[in-house]
């Protein structure tokens, strides 16, 4: 009843003759509104190195279908479409099994110039063995990686939430395996007791990034290490060592907008260094779909974002509190 209620009612709200694009503050005139429009995103060329690169932790997503893939659209075309609106996409599948090389280069092939790849390290690698005897599957992996060329950005290697200061010998000896002179690192520490001065210091001797989360990071203080900042929006997660589990789907739209405000602030204050590369991805569980948040941010780095004539408008009922309404529509 909530759900048709909130629908009912933005129904009565909408213009008649215009469509508010969120993400550009623009109205468009159009007889009617379709969500399958040909064109999807902004003509840009290729993006300078110093441009901040923004998307979400995936693009495989059933649930985007009517927001950014029209209904019926096969998987195997989504990321060419998603490449059009974002400029990069953090590969979480590369977590859980090392692609193919003939799935690498298509993936290569599916996306424009200037587009960039950030994947996760295997699992096995960072879970399973914690970092030892890891060397071979290591090798294996970044071997396939490499097909991506120009394409790849940072390698993001998870370390688990038990990961504490007792491991930090595997964390050591695993940094030296990596050959940071032809690829670019970055770790993700989710024991508090890890971002501590020492393990900066180790990581930026060795070359590698670290991540921040909004985990464990307040909103806008983005850590900048060894030329790299990258930033991963998470939904809620227990905090190892605490009783906290942020999480962020709670937020009202004041404080999203505020946040996501705060984020934008920290990313461009990490730019203004143009030695540094700036990334930052959303997860599908951080605040409603993961497009939205990431549409958001970059609209707030003035990287205008134009998404399916109403696509926003479909997404009724998925706002985090009550009846709300479509909290992104709303601020996009």
């Amino acid at each position: 009843m909530q759900y048709e209620a909130r629908k009912a009612k933005h129904k009565m709200a909408q213009p008649s003759t215009a469509v508010l694009d969120p993400v550009i503050d623009r109205q468009k005139p159009v007889a009617t509104p379709s969500l399958f429009d040909e064109a999807v995103g902004i003509p840009h060329s290729p993006p300078s190195a110093s441009t901040p690169r923004i998307g979400t932790q995936g693009w495989s997503v059933p649930g985007w279908q009517g927001l950014l893939y029209p209904t019926g659209l096969r998987p195997n075309r989504r990321l060419a479409i998603y490449a059009r609106v974002f400029n990069s996409v953090e590969v979480n599948s590369t977590f859980y099994a090392i692609p193919s090389p003939q799935t690498v280069r298509g993936w290569y092939d599916d996306t424009p110039p200037g587009f960039k790849f950030a994947l996760k390290a295997p699992r096995s690698i960072t879970h399973e063995h914690r970092l030892r005897e890891s060397g071979r599957e290591l090798a294996e992996f970044l071997a396939v990686a490499e097909l991506l060329g120009d394409k790849l950005g940072p390698i993001l290697i998870q370390l688990p939430p038990g990961f504490g200061p007792a491991a930090l010998p595997a964390l050591s000896e695993f940094l030296r395996l990596l050959p940071v002179d032809s690829m670019q690192f970055c770790v993700e520490v989710r024991h508090p007791s890890l971002r501590s001065p020492g393990v900066r210091s180790l990581l930026h001797r060795r070359g590698v990034g670290m991540v921040t989360t909004n985990l464990l990071a307040e909103p806008g203080d983005i850590e900048t290490l060894s030329g790299l900042a990258y930033l991963r929006l998470l939904g809620a997660r227990r905090v190892p060592g605490t009783n906290s589990q942020p999480d962020p789907s709670t937020m009202t739209m004041e404080q999203f907008a505020s946040e996501t405000a705060m984020w934008t602030a920290g990313l461009r204050r990490a730019g203004e260094n143009t030695g540094n590369n700036v990334y930052a991805f959303v997860s599908n569980d951080y605040y409603g779909p993961g497009i939205l948040p990431a549409a958001q941010l970059k609209k707030h780095l003035g990287m205008p974002t134009q998404l399916r004539s109403g696509a926003f408008y479909t997404f009724f009922g998925y706002a985090p509190h009550g009846d709300a309404g479509p909290v992104q529509g709303q601020l996009l």
